[in-house]
């Protein structure tokens, strides 16, 4: 029904994350009634604010962990929250590491309206992950980023996502750790 997404409100899970309440509702903002490549999913919080109320989401994650992350296998938990949050028909789940995932949406020619990375957190992964998402995002798309502000000064040595986003896209918006660009 025409007007249905902008209307859905937007589910705060009840799973563990670092994403705030506020960054939920920031990333919700941007991602209401379009097409959203999420890059890293881990549990399924992101996934499960995306896809309450984008149009449709592609969540990119092998659910085996990083460095950043841990090494946890989370893929059991992914597919239960998201289905037990009533969104897994508008997630598309690919289950592969970033590098074989996204060079092969490109080829398929495939676009989205924004992107949320939440990924490995030094300087050479996120701008490798910044460069996968790249061709596959239209001029003018949202690129969000958590833990944006995070970084050795700040307590957290080791993150660099300010360093490349900031080099790579252009910060234009900020909540919290929550940070967004948009594709030139």
């Amino acid at each position: 029904m025409p007007g249905e997404i902008e209307h859905r409100e937007m589910i705060l899970p009840n799973i563990l994350s670092a994403v705030t309440e506020n960054e939920a509702y920031a990333l919700a903002d941007l991602a209401r009634g379009k097409t959203v490549l999420e890059m890293g999913a881990w549990e399924g919080f992101s996934t499960v604010v995306l896809a309450s109320v984008a149009d449709h989401v592609t969540s990119v994650d092998w659910h085996q962990g990083d460095d950043h992350a841990g090494q946890a296998d989370t893929w059991t938990s992914f597919i239960e929250n998201i289905v037990r949050y009533q969104v897994a028909d508008r997630i598309e789940v690919i289950r592969e590491r970033f590098e074989a995932a996204l060079p092969q949406l490109a080829a398929d020619g495939r676009q989205f309206d924004g992107c949320f990375l939440d990924a490995q957190h030094d300087y050479e992964s996120v701008s490798r992950d910044i460069g996968l998402a790249l061709p596959v995002l239209k001029p003018g798309a949202f690129f969000a980023f958590h833990d944006y502000g995070r970084c050795e000064a700040t307590g957290h040595p080791g993150f660099a996502v300010t360093e490349a986003a900031d080099q790579l896209v252009g910060i234009e918006g900020r909540t919290g750790f929550l940070g967004w660009g948009f594709v030139k």
